[in-house]
């Protein structure tokens, strides 16, 4: 009886059968990262923040290279309650309006709305253009200013590549509205001269020569070589006009780097001053010496300190306003971390003396955490105006097979002064997984391939290991949601081979060239899905293979990941996805 029981056990040992292993890594969303939800515009912390970004720009080590920009700052009336209120852009190019609920000596801020305009994509019909260091209409530096006189602020825009757009308040002074025009030369401002003469603009609007027109200071970033200009209105009309014979260096930057200028009586003699931030974080001021003619320059006077610090460390974008009512200028900082600073003036109106600046704080409305899936890589389109857009791992939510639910979707617009409407923006599809680059073949990374989608497009990926041919695969998943168009999820594997050389060429410099062929192709198995009000299973199996000769004898597949695209309409669609697998289906091989 001992032994025959053995034997039982032995054929029922033997009989169990490993699962499959599952190709795709954190399939079931078990594994994430926790970030800030700053769609608030207020950090984890409590302290209030836009997104960072950092751009091709000259670094403090004098090298061109990542820098980080700072968010940028205006102190403006917006809905017309006789209350000035905080507006910012932050690098990555969202707007937030952060409404003061305080008084003129006690200014209060809680939490940002966002402002439905996106300046890195501010028209219609320019697409995202691809860029290996930056968007050529990303890093936008503000200012509000009521430009025509209609008691409503207009805003000023400057980006990266040395443009400034002028979008007008197409809405009253209690209920603003900058709209996304549809189409970028209608709001650039003409600047003339047929080649760019600077980038990282920052304007700042003034009345300088007193002739009832607006003019326009502007800062700029380049290397070495840079200034403040003063650019004179030409324009009889609401909209402005300036000219290259009226634009004139107003304050060198004597090598300080991306200059962010700002306007204010330093010394108490009734005239505008030019205070100007930059790179390292330093203020210099350029006093107006009074009946200025064009040509003539501002000298640098001094350098402001902040309690004892002469430097913040980092790039700053300085905005000088009366934060607290007391007669006197501060200064409100936007910083490379990504939020806003205040130094106050305890000095008088011709000896300024200023704190040490202490960061904003506001009040949370989005407490929960971005939950980001780790081995993912994904673009939800916030990049490319698509506000509000998130996509995150629900912690408390199990899915039918016992792992985590990935969501995707909008969070609710906290919203009281400007409306969201959706930012239509045109984009195309084009589903390119891998390319040819630097004499090998790469997986395309998920946010080159979001640049030119449309604006309400998400996209997330994973690279695979290589495939075996011959084998056939079983890709499941379960999805639910509503509004989804366009879900694909899509397996791509890549087959490459180099031949070897067989011909020589050679040149007019007597060197000689192999010539020798690259044999690849790829594959692309798909399942489409899309809304529903219950978990639908989704089932595709497929057998590796190629077509090509020349690919028959790999082994595996060069390169393969798989993808998950969707459309949903923005501020109401979403999308839920779990238990993703990709196993080889025993005995097919």
């Amino acid at each position: 009886m001992r032994c025959s029981f053995t034997l039982v056990l032995f054929s029922a040992f033997v009989a169990v059968t490993a699962p499959a292993q599952n190709l795709v890594v954190n399939g079931d969303f078990q594994q994430y990262k926790p970030i800030d939800n700053l769609w608030d515009g207020v950090d984890g912390s409590g302290f209030l923040a836009g997104f960072r970004r950092s751009t091709y720009a000259t670094t403090e080590s004098g090298k061109v290279g990542g820098q980080e920009m700072p968010i940028s700052v205006s102190f403006v009336d917006v809905n017309g309650d006789g209350l000035p209120d905080l507006i910012t852009a932050d690098p990555a190019g969202v707007l937030r309006a952060y409404i003061n609920s305080g008084t003129r000596t006690e200014p209060k801020f809680t939490y940002g709305e966002v402002i439905p305009i996106f300046p890195p994509q501010i028209a219609k019909d320019t697409a995202y253009d691809k860029s290996m260091w930056t968007g050529p209409h990303s890093i936008p530096k503000i200012a509000l200013y009521d430009w025509n006189h209609h008691g409503a602020p207009d805003l000023l825009i400057g980006n990266y590549c040395g443009d400034i757009l002028f979008v007008p308040n197409t809405g009253t002074r209690v209920a603003p509205v900058f709209s996304q025009p549809g189409n970028y030369e209608r709001v650039k401002v003409p600047l003339a001269g047929k080649r760019p003469w600077g980038n990282l603009f920052a304007p700042c609007p003034i009345e300088w020569n007193k002739d009832g027109k607006t003019d326009l200071l502007v800062g700029e970033g380049s290397y070495s070589a840079n200034a403040v200009y003063l650019l004179l209105n030409q324009s009889s009309g609401s909209e402005p006009k300036f000219s290259d014979e009226q634009r004139y260096y107003l304050c060198y930057g004597d090598g300080r780097e991306q200059l962010v200028p700002t306007v204010a009586d330093y010394n108490g003699d009734g005239l505008s001053d030019v205070l100007v931030g930059d790179r390292k974080g330093t203020v210099g001021v350029y006093l107006n010496p009074g009946h200025w003619k064009p040509g003539t320059e501002l000298p640098l006077a001094t350098m402001i300190r902040f309690g004892n610090l002469d430097s913040l460390g980092s790039p700053i974008a300085p905005h000088a306003a009366d934060f607290n009512g007391d007669g006197l200028f501060d200064l409100i900082i936007g910083k490379g971390n990504g939020r806003i600073a205040l130094a106050l003036n305890r000095g008088t109106k011709t000896e300024p003396k200023f704190d040490a600046p202490v960061e904003l704080r506001g009040e949370k409305v989005f407490k929960e955490k971005i939950n980001l899936p780790e081995t993912w890589n994904f673009d939800v389109g916030n990049d490319r105006g698509n506000l509000y857009a998130f996509l995150s791992v629900d912690p408390n939510e199990a899915s039918p097979d016992g792992g985590k639910v990935l969501k995707a979707g909008y969070f609710p617009s906290p919203n009281k002064v400007f409306k969201m409407t959706p930012l239509a923006v045109n984009g195309r599809d084009d589903a390119e997984f891998f390319h040819y680059w630097r004499d090998q073949w790469e997986p395309v990374d998920v946010h080159w391939a979001g640049y030119g989608r449309m604006a309400d497009a998400f996209l997330m990926r994973q690279s695979l290991t290589g495939l075996t041919l011959g084998t056939t695969y079983k890709l499941t998943f379960k999805v639910k949601g509503k509004g989804i168009t366009d879900g694909v999820c899509t397996v791509a594997y890549l087959g490459a081979v180099e031949n070897v050389a067989t011909k020589f060429q050679r040149d007019e410099r007597g060197g000689v060239k192999a010539l020798k062929d690259d044999t690849h192709e790829e594959v692309n198995v798909t399942e489409n899905f899309t809304s529903g009000n219950e978990w639908k299973s989704m089932e595709k199996t497929f057998t590796v293979g190629f077509k090509e000769h020349a690919l028959k004898k790999l082994p595996t597949t060069t390169l393969a990941m798989i993808e998950f695209k969707f459309v949903l309409p923005q501020y109401s669609g979403e999308c839920q996805i779990c238990d993703v697998q990709l196993v080889a289906v025993p005995g097919n091989k």
